[in-house]
């Protein structure tokens, strides 16, 4: 399930890459958006993520993925680009800081933090590699460098993972 907070049509962009390699049956939804605590400008990821995990379980989705264009944070951090839910299933991505002039660049670090924070969701840990989309990334240089793709290891565990769910 791939849930827009915001009429920013951000979900058309990533939504066929998603279903090619996860292998996922989409389902686009329009929600308001939820009372959330805020910080300056910057709203509470972690509010935003009840509120997509609430979403999962009511239509019982495998996987909800919130898309917003608002700044979001969790406390100890400035800032987050995404948060995925520490027991799986659902996950939410900001596209505020993503923002480019360069549309294909734009769509592309869209890409990289939606399939880094549904690698969190399948049960992906953080990876060493700087090239893996799995790698932490706390600035737009750190995802500008790093690829669409899983490293071999990260593929690898991914494999065994899913293998063990199904």
């Amino acid at each position: 399930m791939l849930i827009e907070f915001d009429d920013e049509k951000m979900v058309d962009l990533v939504e066929p890459d998603l279903r090619a390699r996860f292998n996922f049956v989409t389902k686009e939804i329009k929600a308001p958006m939820p009372r959330a605590r805020t910080r300056g400008w910057q709203i509470n990821a972690d509010d935003l993520l009840s509120e997509s995990c609430r979403l999962r379980i009511s239509p019982e989705a495998d996987v909800a993925l919130g898309f917003t264009t608002k700044d979001i944070y969790v406390p100890d951090m400035n800032f987050v680009f995404g948060l995925a839910s520490s027991d799986g299933g659902c996950a939410v991505v900001s596209a505020h800081r993503l923002e480019s002039s360069d549309p294909g660049l734009f769509k592309e670090r869209l890409l990289k933090e939606v399939v880094h924070e549904v690698g969190h969701v399948l049960g992906l840990p953080h990876c060493s590699d700087r090239r893996c989309v799995m790698r932490f990334s706390n600035s737009l240089e750190d995802i500008d460098f790093k690829s669409t793709e899983m490293c071999e290891n990260c593929s690898a565990k991914l494999s065994f993972l899913m293998q063990r769910t199904s």
